[in-house]
């Protein structure tokens, strides 16, 4: 009878053990999950085929969001309207699938805000890559760069040159991106805040008469669209002439602007700045055809990205003066790159 007792107390205490093991496991389980959910960011990115920049911007992404331990999401879609399209049901799918923290570069920022989602949804936290999504108070926070600055260098590179010279006036023509890019008038309006009163003294001849930016914005970042927009300026200029100086917003309008002169017959390229320092640039700056880009240092503007983004998780500060649109921003810096520059 005491041998039966025995045994019976020792199944007991032993299926008291195993209950106490599983509930345990699934408490941790539960921990687990809820921390993956947690760590969940979706990320939302143009495909690379206009701007390769941004296949390297969503491989910096990949890796430090990788460091930092996120389960991270990523959709790309194409730089035009049904891409911009794309993208809305990208950031519905996510939003539905109940991501709360979002990296998001806008193909189109006034598709985002026309579609409501952020609106409709505002415990999501949305972080904006590179570039701001105007008119829009759900955005927690941007991780850029000072784009009216890059606009002020590529400006200021232009007027170092025209007083090396001692000429009493030069040429000029602008290009610049595409509207549906909040940037492109950021970069536009830097610029014009150096070169406006060049233009107006007259100093700086634009013989093409486009200066506003309505009138110097092309219709996509694209080289094809920056070679259309140089083809039409050079209409402007007798045969084999061409403009002393280009304002090229980034290095594909750059591209394009080396391209249509090229097709026009220039053999020595005008000074031409760019900005984003893509391999083209690099080459095209070695050869002399272009003079200069910028370099946004976007491994920085990666890592400064995931931190907002870590930060917005657990909840703890993040330290900037800088904001855009009343947006806090943090920024990563600028680096002009010349043929002189070392790398």
């Amino acid at each position: 009878m005491r041998k039966r007792f025995f045994l019976l107390l020792a199944t007991i205490l032993m299926c008291g053990a195993m209950t106490t093991v599983l509930t345990s496991c699934s408490d941790s389980d539960d921990d687990n999950n809820d921390d993956f959910i947690q760590k969940t960011v979706a990320v939302l990115l143009p495909d690379g085929a206009n701007l390769a920049r941004w296949a390297t911007d969503k491989a910096n992404l990949e890796a430090v969001m990788a460091m930092y331990g996120f389960n991270a999401v990523f959709y790309v879609a194409p730089e035009t309207p049904e891409g911009a399209a794309q993208q809305v049901r990208q950031l519905n799918k996510a939003i539905n699938d109940g991501v709360k923290y979002i990296v998001l570069t806008a193909i189109d920022y006034k598709k985002i805000n026309e579609s409501g989602l952020l609106d409709q949804h505002p415990d999501v936290k949305v972080v904006c890559h590179d570039r701001i999504i105007l008119d829009n108070p759900r955005i927690a926070y941007v991780s850029s760069t000072d784009t009216k600055e890059i606009g002020r260098t590529q400006a200021m590179f232009l007027l170092n040159h025209y007083h090396s010279t001692g000429a009493a006036f030069m040429t000029l023509e602008i290009l610049e991106g595409p509207q549906t890019d909040v940037n492109a008038k950021d970069y536009y309006d830097g610029a014009m805040e150096l070169l406006g009163k060049y233009i107006d003294d007259g100093k700086l001849i634009v013989k093409s008469g486009k200066t506003a930016y309505n009138d110097v914005k092309a219709d996509s970042w694209s080289v094809a669209d920056g070679k259309k927009e140089m083809t039409e300026r050079l209409n402007s200029y007798a045969a084999g002439l061409c403009p002393d100086m280009i304002l090229a917003a980034n290095d594909n309008l750059a591209q394009g602007a080396i391209e249509a002169l090229e097709e026009a017959g220039i053999a020595n390229m005008p000074v031409i700045t760019g900005q984003d320092n893509t391999a083209m640039a690099q080459a095209n700056i070695q050869s002399g055809k272009q003079t200069m880009t910028i370099d946004k240092n976007l491994k920085d503007m990666a890592y400064n990205t995931a931190m907002i983004v870590n930060s917005l998780i657990y909840n703890s500060p993040i330290h900037t003066t800088h904001r855009i649109s009343n947006i806090p921003a943090v920024f990563s810096r600028l680096t002009v790159i010349t043929q002189d520059s070392h790398q």
